[in-house]
């Protein structure tokens, strides 16, 4: 029996219809309709710097306040988040039709931002993931705010690894 020799792009490309039986050809999947939310000034800073990228429709916020329901009824709460383009807008507005919310907190999240986000992902199903860049220090308050308001929760040592986790949750 022949040997070819393995080179570079043999698994790139099939060279034979037995070995193009294998290759897949399913288009990409579509981008999700992400929100990237940050839970206090020090992830503004990051989250600002991320929405600069490029990016399959994401859209990145920061979390200013917590406003009160409409008609005072004692309904859920609503928040204003501000864009990176410095407008206001709803957190309801910004969820409607949101796949995934992703908050991005430092040690200097309170547990307002993290209940409020987490309480309207799971009131509309929707999927949400916390990020805690600890950058050193200590941030076990803001992962007890979030553990409960975040399906998935990710402590990192740096913001270095958040472009990675994000693209892998298709923003």
């Amino acid at each position: 029996m022949q040997r070819r020799p393995t080179l570079l792009n043999s698994c790139a490309s099939a060279v034979t219809a037995a070995e193009a039986r294998f290759r897949i050809t399913a288009a990409e999947p579509a981008p999700r309709v992400s929100r990237v939310i940050a839970l206090d000034e020090a992830a503004a800073g990051l989250v600002r710097g991320l929405a600069g990228l490029p990016w399959g429709g994401g859209h990145f916020l920061v979390y200013a306040g917590e406003v009160a329901a409409d008609g005072g009824d004692g309904g859920a709460a609503d928040a204003r988040l501000t864009t990176p383009d410095g407008s206001q807008v709803l957190l309801s507005e910004e969820l409607a039709g949101a796949d995934v919310a992703v908050m991005i907190a430092t040690g200097q999240a309170g547990p307002e931002p993290a209940e409020v986000i987490g309480d309207a992902c799971a009131q509309r199903q929707i999927a949400s993931a916390g990020l805690v860049v600890t950058d050193g220090g200590r941030a076990d308050a803001v992962v007890a705010a979030l553990r409960p308001n975040a399906m998935v929760l990710v402590v990192l040592p740096d913001s270095g690894d958040i472009p990675g986790i994000l693209s892998a949750l298709r923003v």
